[in-house]
């Protein structure tokens, strides 16, 4: 009986197995739920036809506690209409992949993970962000610059009410929105109401002592959490509390446009 010719070794198949092996993983790790790979084709296709893009230049394989902490922000970004969430990972070895979205945008690689804010579509004038790669600070951040991010604690009629009261300069005016958070306030649900109660606290202050309260308030509460200790849930209470006061935040030169 003829015997056909042999086929590769296992030698030599063991390394194939492992390189499409590997392959596999680290075409799996290039995506992260809630959020757009580009590319430096793609992302000038991307970005003009959106209100809102937060883009995280990294590496092409990111992980981490900094990567864990960017997954949750871009999962909550489905709570948001307005924003999307996109990734560019850019290698300076091999193929050099998006090397001329860095050079663009001047990156520097020790810094990654890098994030830009793209509003209306302009690719000239991001915003940085030069916070820690926390998700709740980054949600913050993105809260203050108007967009909408269903954040722990806060409540979207009452973050509605807070942008109208934050919008207008009228005593008269902020009373009135105070009356109506304090009904809706009396009728909200039992699980709502602390949050809910928080809101109307915050607008009293704000009639009583100025704008600047949210932001003291802010800066008051966030140095607290960083220098005291304290137990799991006090930690959980205050972080609520810091992102119902972002709802307060007014946006450079926003009141004369409205």
């Amino acid at each position: 009986m003829a015997v056909g010719r042999p086929g590769p070794s296992a030698a030599l198949l063991l390394p194939l197995a492992l390189l499409l092996a590997s392959a596999g993983h680290r075409s799996a790790a290039l995506h992260t739920k809630g959020a757009l790979p580009l590319d430096s084709i793609t992302f000038y296709k991307v970005i003009p036809k959106h209100k809102f893009v937060l883009v995280k230049f990294d590496t092409q394989y990111p992980y981490g506690e900094k990567q864990d902490e960017f997954k949750k922000v871009a999962e909550s970004s489905g709570t948001s209409n307005d924003l999307l969430v996109a990734e560019v990972g850019i290698s300076d070895y091999g193929d050099k992949l998006n090397m001329e979205l860095g050079e663009k945008y001047k990156l520097d690689k020790d810094a990654y993970p890098v994030f830009y804010l793209f509003q209306n579509g302009d690719l000239e004038n991001p915003l940085p962000y030069d916070g820690q790669v926390k998700a709740s600070d980054l949600q913050r951040w993105l809260k203050g610059k108007g967009i909408y991010m269903g954040m722990p604690g806060c409540l979207k009629e009452f973050d509605t009410l807070a942008g109208k009261f934050m919008s207008t300069a009228q005593e008269s005016e902020r009373k009135t929105l105070l009356e109506e958070g304090q009904k809706l306030l009396a009728g909200a649900r039992e699980p709502d109401r602390k949050s809910a109660d928080q809101y109307v606290k915050v607008m009293t202050k704000i009639l009583a002592q100025g704008d600047s309260f949210a932001a003291s308030e802010l800066s008051r509460i966030t140095k607290l959490i960083e220098e005291t200790k304290m137990s799991d849930s006090k930690k959980e209470d205050l972080q609520k509390r810091l992102n119902i006061l972002t709802s307060f935040q007014t946006k450079k030169g926003e009141r004369e446009e409205l």
